[in-house]
């Protein structure tokens, strides 16, 4: 017969046992990126054949679709086609508008950045996590720390790459900031996430500070890390409570962080400044001076009257 108390390992010695191999980690953790960069690129195979049933449901899906739901839904693309052509048309003036004002300005106009459309394979299980896998990775040129977007705003940025994949931490991650200026009055501020993937907030704003409800929050371009000018959030709620030193301001990301199926990568750094050229710049300069000479030309004869 088994005796019934058996004597094992003593507490104290697990707990020392337990401390000492949390302070190797802890010293090792970057000497061990390496390591988990290749154990990815390993599993990356394994992503890959896991999500071939969802592939392979999406294309019987789109196989036996009805002619009324191709009808219905070529209609819908149609109308979303026609009302995107009508916004860049506008949005194709303001650019060259701008391009007019740098250059008068001497300022260099810069032109897109290098793009790629990659897709959801994963999404974290973790509810103390909030990421995603996508289908890209070093060998497309992906790398740590790249901004990603999707159809309405930012998603995230990269933070592990493999060879086949890469990692995205959502903005609604607890341990994501972002820095992100109001369109309104560009008013900086950093926004954080919550854990909660409708909801980011805006830490150590003062009370004075000219922050509304409905105010759209876009990326502020500094940390070098998101260009500027890419929609993140609108202000939901602000609580200026007297009992608080700060207040609490609330956002809602503009990206689909709970239903997204394609993003875009971007490459910010790979932007290549764009001059209009010497002989339009010099119409526009030319331009200029005549209109300044003409303002000042009545200054000065109702001087000398």
């Amino acid at each position: 017969m088994k005796p019934i108390f058996v004597r094992g390992v003593s507490i104290q010695f697990r707990l020392t046992l337990a401390i000492i191999l949390s302070v190797v980690l802890l010293i090792t953790n970057q000497r061990l990126d390496p390591i988990r960069q290749s154990l990815s690129s390993v599993l990356s195979p394994l992503q890959y054949l896991a999500n071939v049933p969802g592939v392979m449901l999406d294309w019987s899906a789109e196989a036996f679709a009805t002619r009324n739901m191709l009808e219905i839904q070529n209609k819908e693309l149609l109308r979303q086609q026609l009302v995107i052509s009508e916004r860049l048309q506008r949005f194709e003036y303001v650019r060259q508008e701008n391009e007019r004002l740098r250059a008068l300005l001497g300022s260099p106009v810069y032109m897109d950045s290098r793009k790629m459309v990659a897709e959801v394979m994963e999404v974290a299980s973790d509810p103390f996590r909030q990421f995603v896998v996508l289908n890209h990775g070093l060998q497309t040129g992906v790398y740590v720390g790249q901004p990603v977007v999707d159809a309405k705003g930012v998603v995230g940025q990269v933070v592990e790459v493999s060879e086949l994949t890469s990692r995205v931490l959502m903005v609604s991650d607890t341990s994501h900031g972002i820095p992100v200026r109001v369109t309104r009055n560009d008013v900086r501020a950093i926004a954080n996430g919550t854990g909660d993937i409708d909801q980011i907030e805006l830490r150590h704003v003062a009370k004075s500070t000219d922050i509304i409800v409905g105010d759209l929050l876009v990326t502020s371009g500094l940390g070098n890390r998101f260009p500027e000018g890419y929609p993140v959030a609108r202000v939901i709620s602000v609580s200026r409570d007297d009992g608080q030193n700060y207040a609490v301001i609330t956002a809602q990301p503009l990206a689909a962080l709970d239903r997204i199926r394609y993003v875009l990568l971007i490459w910010p750094d790979e932007t290549k400044p764009f001059t209009l050229p010497a002989d339009v710049q010099g119409a526009l300069e030319n331009t200029a001076d005549k209109a300044i000479v003409t303002e000042t030309k009545p200054a000065i004869s109702e001087v000398n009257q």
